[in-house]
């Protein structure tokens, strides 16, 4: 048999028949130092009953309420590692070299997929380039090309004005 004092849960029901002859009724708020703490049923405050003086404690037939206990869950994370995106390799660098190479290239007309080949770079990377540099020439407004361009404006101002 379990410990006897384990079925004493806060919220069941139950009456206390003590030494003396008096019956008490009550849910349970408590138990603690060999003390009974009971919640009288007609809400008028609590009854404390010193075990110690009880000849018999009757539970009720409803079972004993479940203890709720909140437990902390973990936060829901994917198991995916995030996905990088563009490549695995850095970046290159370009040189005001370069920019000015492709800006003599952009006058002359040249497409961009052979702009791509000649600088071993994407022809997404040629595009936005041409804008922002085609925004540097005063051709279009910062408002009208790509978020990725209007980086590019004041690099492609500087390598143009050496």
């Amino acid at each position: 048999m379990d410990d006897p004092l384990s079925q004493l849960i806060p919220g069941r029901s139950l009456s206390a028949h003590l030494t003396n002859g008096q019956v008490v009724r009550g849910t349970i708020t408590g138990l603690r130092g060999g003390w009974l703490s009971l919640g009288a049923p007609s809400g008028e405050g609590a009854v404390l009953v010193n075990l110690a003086h009880a000849s018999a404690l009757i539970l009720d037939t409803k079972p004993a309420p479940v203890a709720f206990v909140e437990v902390a869950k973990p936060k829901p994370s994917s198991k995916d590692a995030p996905i990088r995106a563009g490549g695995k390799a850095l970046g290159r660098a370009w040189l005001d070299e370069d920019l000015k190479t492709l800006a003599d290239a952009y006058l002359d007309a040249v497409e961009d997929g052979d702009l791509a080949l000649r600088f071993n770079r994407s022809r997404g990377q040629i595009k936005e380039l041409r804008q922002a540099f085609e925004c540097a020439r005063g051709n279009l407004v910062e408002d009208q090309i790509s978020p990725i361009a209007a980086t590019w404006v004041a690099r492609w101002r500087k390598a143009l004005t050496q």
